[in-house]
C-alpha cells in the first residue's frame, strides 16, 4: 500500500512513471506545509523520500503517526545508508561527462528524472534537480562510497571551475531563485497558495489527500 498511503499523505499526484521525481506538500488538516520534499517512484511499490538535512527525524515520525493498522506500507530510515552531493551550475553536465559513460544530457535525463550513473569509481543515481535553480544534478550515493564520488569531483573539477558550496551560499542562491525552505518561509500556517507553491499540489488527483479540504 506504499503508494495509497503516500497518495494519501502528499499534497501532489505520486502515481507517475518509475524514475520519475515529484516535488510535493505535506500538509496538516488546516491546508498548512508540515514538509516539503522529492519523491522518486524507484518500482511500483518503492519510494525514495528526501527531504531537507534538518527534517528527516520530523518528517519521519509525522509519516510513521500517519500511517493506519489496514494498510500494508513500512517506513524505513535510510539517512545513514546514504550521502547526497549536489553538482550545480552550468558546467554540472560536461563535468558528469568527464567522469563516466553515461549520457546525463537533457534529452536522456530530463528535469525530474533519475538514473544510475558511474561517477569515476563511483556509483550514484542523479536526478536532474537543483535547489539553487538552473541547470544541476542531485548525486545520491552510497555513504561508503562518497568519499571516492567526492575525490573523483575535484580531481576532474578543476579544469571547469568546481568549487565547494557552503550553506549561506546555498541559501542565498535558492532565495535569489525563488525556491522555499520549511521553517524560513513555510510552516505549518502557511498553505501552498500562499507560498506560491501550489504547483506542489493535485487537487484533481483521483484520491482525497491530508489538507485537501
Amino acid at each position: 500500500d506504499a503508494l495509497a498511503v503516500l497518495q494519501r499523505l502528499c499534497a501532489n499526484d505520486l502515481d507517475v512513471a518509475v524514475g520519475r521525481i515529484v516535488y510535493t506538500a505535506l500538509l496538516n488538516a488546516r491546508g498548512g506545509f508540515e514538509s516539503d520534499l522529492t519523491v522518486t517512484r524507484l518500482a511500483a511499490d518503492t519510494f525514495f523520500i528526501l527531504t531537507g538535512s534538518a527534517q528527516g527525524t520530523r518528517d519521519a515520525a509525522w509519516i510513521e503517526r500517519h500511517l493506519r493498522a489496514d494498510e500494508c506500507a513500512v517506513l524505513v530510515d535510510v539517512t545513514s545508508a546514504y550521502s547526497v552531493v549536489s553538482v550545480m551550475g552550468p558546467k554540472a553536465e560536461a563535468l558528469l561527462r568527464a567522469l563516466g559513460p553515461d549520457d546525463v544530457s537533457r534529452a536522456a535525463l530530463p528535469f525530474a528524472t533519475t538514473a544510475e550513473i558511474d561517477v569515476g569509481y563511483a556509483r550514484a543515481r542523479a536526478a536532474r534537480m537543483s535547489y539553487v535553480g538552473g541547470p544541476g544534478y542531485e548525486l545520491v550515493v552510497p555513504t561508503d562510497q562518497c568519499a571516492t564520488l567526492y575525490d573523483a569531483l575535484v580531481a576532474a573539477g578543476g579544469a571547469f571551475g568546481l568549487v565547494d558550496a557552503g550553506y549561506y551560499t546555498l541559501d542565498a542562491l535558492r532565495i535569489e531563485a525563488g525556491r522555499r525552505a520549511w521553517g524560513a518561509e513555510l510552516s505549518p500556517d502557511d498553505t501552498p497558495w500562499e507560498a506560491g507553491l501550489e504547483f506542489a499540489v493535485s487537487l484533481d488527483k483521483r484520491c482525497d489527500f491530508l489538507g485537501r479540504a
